[in-house]
């Protein structure tokens, strides 16, 4: 399986650093260029986020790193859709465990079996247990997949979902993939973790933007649409927490 690395060119010493560590692990990998939102999106993305959407719904634009972000991960979903196999992504700020090359093949085997998207990093919440894998792994149900892309593997039917409800950027990606009555994919992961948070970085790819003032009544909007997605999810979850 094809291991795609997401970092912006200018992160050298974060390249080094991830470069080094899957070398040792002796796990073959691809730089991704990530797309720098700062510096505006491609022709083809540039109106994607639907920051009319944000202001109304939950509170404010896209930054430009959440922009780039997601441009970023758009473009490895094209690539799984053009190399027509699974692939696996993960970010630069993470730290790859000795568990990821022995289970690569798991996540392989998984993709053969229908999974559509792994998550490959520790989640929060509630998780239920799907199946017992060869090897000592197990693979799981997240019911909440809202926070962090730093790693997942995805399948080319998967990919061409996540493409077709992108015609919008209404959220940023870890939002956006979470959010399964949306997208109709199922948030499932594998354990123990093929990768975790290093805790002593901050992500230079979905980089903060300056912080808007909210209008009080954007806020009930927000809070009202935030009720209406946990309505959502929870009735999505209740009937596809079986494989």
């Amino acid at each position: 399986m094809k291991v795609f690395v997401i970092s912006l060119t200018s992160s050298i010493d974060r390249r080094e650093r991830i470069a080094r560590m899957l070398e040792e692990l002796g796990v073959p990998f691809t730089f991704f260029d990530a797309i720098d939102g700062r510096e505006g999106l491609p022709s083809d993305l540039v109106d994607r986020p639907d920051d009319l959407h944000r202001r109304v719904l939950r509170s404010r634009p896209l930054t430009p790193g959440e922009r780039g972000c997601y441009a970023s991960h758009y473009r490895l979903w094209q690539k799984c859709v053009e190399l027509n196999e699974p692939i696996l992504i993960i970010e630069d700020d993470c730290l790859p465990t000795a568990h990821m090359k022995p289970f690569l093949v798991h996540l392989k085997s998984m993709h053969e079996k229908g999974y559509e998207y792994i998550r490959v990093e520790h989640q929060k919440g509630k998780v239920t247990l799907l199946e017992e894998i060869d090897g000592g792994a197990q693979s799981v149900f997240w019911h909440n997949n809202m926070s962090g892309t730093r790693g997942y593997s995805l399948s080319p039917s998967g990919a061409k979902k996540l493409l077709e409800k992108s015609k919008r950027w209404i959220c940023a990606v870890d939002n956006y993939i979470g959010e399964s009555y949306r997208t109709g994919i199922k948030c499932t992961g594998i354990i123990p973790y093929l990768v975790i948070d290093r805790c002593d970085m901050g992500t230079t790819i979905q980089n903060n933007g300056p912080k808007l003032k909210t209008p009080i009544y954007f806020k009930v909007t927000r809070e009202f649409y935030r009720f209406y997605r946990f309505i959502r999810l929870c009735w999505w979850n209740a009937k596809k927490v079986r494989v």
